[in-house]
């Protein structure tokens, strides 16, 4: 894999700081990683203890890997210090010689929704991906139900792409997903 850079951290934004995850984080991790609430449209969740240390000692070993495929961020309130949640930036693998791109995730403590902190982040770690790492383009995939997380993908500047239809099985059925993507300029 060829990678033009890699992300300068920690990142810094007019309310946040994202930076890799450190083994001191579990409580605060577990702490929204543990809630239905806040993984209801997610792959995984919600973690019991053990669930989320191992969470953790991935991020952690994730940041040591070179070259780096996977930012696992910490996402910081940056004036009370304390973390709210997380952003990852999933490098693609560029078989054959196709662009770089990366899969743009986040998640975020139920206490901090509705406060524009998941846009102001996912638009900092968007900005500094493309930038640093030289992507051609950023992707993401979103339950349709989420409207919350489609608005801030809209509002970053992504671009949906299609909808695909039962794209995974929940609890709840087969659900549908909306696939968005944020072109280089």
């Amino acid at each position: 894999m060829i990678v033009a850079g890699a992300l300068s951290l920690p990142i810094e934004t007019e309310r946040l700081c994202l930076r890799d995850f450190c083994w001191g984080d579990i409580d605060a991790l577990h702490s929204y990683a543990s809630l239905g609430e806040t993984t209801r449209y997610l792959l995984w969740g919600p973690n019991d203890r053990q669930e989320s240390e191992i969470q953790l000692s991935t991020f952690v070993e994730a940041a040591a890997e070179l070259p780096r495929t996977i930012y696992e961020l910490a996402l910081i309130l940056r004036d009370e210090g304390c973390l709210i949640g997380a952003l990852c930036l999933y490098l693609d693998d560029p078989a054959g010689g196709a662009t770089q791109g990366a899969e743009l995730g986040f998640v975020l403590h139920p206490d901090f929704w509705g406060k524009g902190l998941a846009t102001e982040a996912a638009a900092g770690l968007l900005t500094c991906g493309m930038s640093e790492l030289g992507l051609a383009f950023v992707w993401a995939t979103c339950d349709t139900r989420n409207l919350p997380s489609i608005r801030a993908l809209e509002k970053i500047g992504m671009i949906r792409q299609e909808t695909i239809r039962s794209a995974r099985k929940t609890e709840e059925g087969l659900v549908d997903e909306h696939k968005y993507i944020f072109p280089a300029p």
